[in-house]
């Protein structure tokens, strides 16, 4: 119900229109099914009774009659199959674009892939179980309604044809072999979503070795990435034989099934026929056993379809968990999995603390706190502290750089104050006017987009004017990467994308070099800041050794941010970054911190002399 009020949401939807219109021509096709089956007995009547001078009349009328009903049959049939994937596809979109947006709504998506480790495989819930619970669901009245309307026509036929009593004794025994053939059916539900979770994770593991290949190739691993992918392929065959054997099984059952009723059914009429001893006609027979066998079909249908309602319990709970985890993460509720001393895998709810952020009341021009921390903690997801008791603040008049050994937690207090961590204890404050611009060392290229988009990311495109392209042009300049653009056969072809009317967005931007990649990242950051109204933001750099690919134009970058007034927050070693900064961040493993001032910084414009000093 709560996955089935998602695809459903009110009764004047497209969705819940097409089905009423679907359950109709069910209703439809029910009643024509049995005016063909009394048809076909008239027309069987016309052959063998009747005077040799009206048979023939009578026989053109009968078929003339047979052909108008099963067109009429045929159109909604044609009607039903018509509409069936069409509801699949409103049900698909509507699941679809409803969890995709919930998951990639604030900071959710990064939140339930990092601090909470409940949801797996978020890609597979939003393409693959909500499209196959869209089929079950939309085919939910095909799958009951339709067979169960033909069961009740064909049983009323019958009672009228042949008396009650008979009526009854075929569905009696019916009923009895449906609840047993239920019993002893499969779980095919259970069975084939672990089907296809066994294929996501062969085609993920496949995938990834393929965007993997050249440091595969460096390290030799082709053997071992071979066996590997042998392995995830025999879980996969294990899973395709487990569903072989069900399907035999229940093909086995079922083949049975339809051989019982169809001998029981035979024996009806037989009794029927004993009882008015043998005198009925041809044509009564005739229709008492097509209407025994169109009630022994609708009832295997019926049957079999429970399969069918099996698949979409199981994909409705998963769906049903993924719905109520993605409610939980939005709340700001995580859950970890962390070592533990007799599980290696033990759930632990995530402790933290909120941000506050704050209005700067002082006025944009004034020096203002930018992030302050009071004696904050901070913890991995997985438990473990990277520093702890941090009091310092940045000013809006100094640029940090953050220092340390590896695995220290640099990256983990841009995390933090960047909105993606939570702190685990303190007071962290955030001013709400300033906007983080991130560049991070291995700088992230969009897919499947033109420069243009690539340097608006992570806004849309703007309509292009001569002020926005300047604009990006100049953002071009200022980063360095007037060679990307040469690249791409200049600022007039389909790459750059400046006419939106004609645009190729099929460049592999990941075949650029890494200094390429990083002017691209940094002509993003110039882009915003040459278009954000800097009377109510204040933007902040967050470079992550964004610029150590670049070599001789690094300088120039960093003076460019400090011309236009952009403070930066760095993470480096090298001392030639850190000196175009006004304070340094130590962090020491063990949840240790101190803070000092640059020494000799240089001043905005001015070059560093000595390029390969690192601290």
């Amino acid at each position: 119900m709560q996955i089935g009020r998602i695809a459903l949401p009110s009764w004047y939807c497209r969705e819940f229109i097409g089905s009423s219109l679907f359950i109709l021509l069910f209703a439809a096709k029910a009643l024509l099914r049995l005016f063909v089956s009394k048809t076909n007995g008239q027309v069987l009547g016309t052959m063998l009774h009747g005077k040799p001078s009206i048979r023939v009349y009578r026989f053109v009328q009968a078929v003339l009659m047979r052909f108008s009903v099963g067109l009429g049959l045929s159109i909604a049939s044609g009607a039903i199959e018509g509409i069936r994937p069409w509801l699949i596809g409103c049900y698909r979109e509507r699941l679809s674009r409803t969890f995709q947006r919930r998951f990639y709504e604030k900071l959710v998506y990064y939140q339930a892939s990092v601090l909470d480790n409940r949801l797996e495989a978020a890609d597979t819930v939003i393409a693959t179980y909500c499209g196959e619970f869209a089929e079950h669901f939309a085919e939910l009245p095909y799958y009951f309604i339709l067979p169960g309307m033909e069961c009740i026509t064909s049983t009323m036929a019958l009672v009228k044809q042949s008396g009650l009593r008979a009526a009854m004794v075929m569905g009696s025994v019916v009923t009895t072999s449906v609840l047993l053939l239920r019993a002893l059916s499969p779980s095919f539900g259970h069975i084939h979503a672990l089907l296809l979770s066994k294929e996501d994770d062969y085609r993920r593991m496949l995938g990834a070795n393929l965007a993997n290949v050249e440091n595969i190739a460096m390290h030799g691993g082709g053997q071992f990435t071979r066996h590997r992918l042998d392995a995830s392929l025999r879980r996969l065959k294990y899973t395709l034989d487990h569903m072989a054997l069900a399907k035999g099984n229940f093909q086995t059952l079922e083949v049975a099934f339809t051989t019982f009723l169809s001998v029981f059914a035979n024996m009806v009429t037989f009794w029927t026929s004993k009882r008015s001893y043998f005198h009925r006609s041809v044509n009564d027979i005739y229709l008492e056993v097509q209407l025994i066998e169109d009630l022994n079909v609708s009832v295997k249908d019926f049957v079999v379809n429970f399969r069918e309602l099996s698949h979409l319990t199981e994909f409705s709970e998963k769906m049903a968990q993924f719905d109520t985890t993605l409610d939980s993460i939005a709340r700001g509720t995580f859950v970890h999995g962390v070592e533990g001393a007799y599980s290696v895998n033990t759930p632990r709810l995530l402790e933290y603390t909120d941000i506050r952020y704050v209005s700067n009341p002082l006025g944009q021009h004034a020096v203002f706190n930018m992030v302050q921390m009071d004696r904050v903690t901070l913890k991995s997801p997985a438990g473990q502290v990277l520093f702890q008791d941090v009091s310092l603040c940045f000013r809006s008049d100094e640029d940090w750089v953050i220092i340390g050994e590896n695995g220290c937690g640099k990256t983990s207090l841009v995390r933090m104050i960047t909105g993606l961590w939570l702190p685990y204890s303190g007071q962290l404050t955030i001013d709400g006017s300033i906007r983080y611009l991130m560049a991070p060392q291995h700088s992230y290229m969009v897919p499947e987009c033109t420069l243009y988009e690539q340097i608006c990311f992570p806004e849309r495109r703007p309509a292009v004017t001569q002020a926005i392209r300047d604009k990006v042009m100049k953002a071009i300049e200022l980063a360095g990467a007037g060679t990307v653009v040469t690249v791409i056969g200049g600022a007039e072809s389909r790459i750059m994308g400046f006419d939106l009317t004609c645009t190729d967005d099929s460049y592999d931007w990941n075949s650029l070099s890494g200094g390429q990649k990083q002017r691209i990242s940094m002509a993003r950051v110039f882009f915003h800041v040459l278009t954000m109204d800097r009377t109510t933001m204040t933007p902040v750099a967050i470079l992550d050794e964004a610029t150590s690919m670049m070599d001789d134009t690094e300088q120039d970058v960093l003076n460019h941010l400090r011309q236009l007034h952009v403070r930066m927050i760095s993470v480096t070693h090298r001392e030639v970054v850190i000196r175009h900064h006004t304070n340094v961040l130590k962090i020491k493993k063990g949840g240790l911190w101190t803070c000092e001032k640059v020494k000799n910084p240089v001043k905005v414009g001015e070059r560093v002399e000595t390029l390969d000093e690192t601290v």
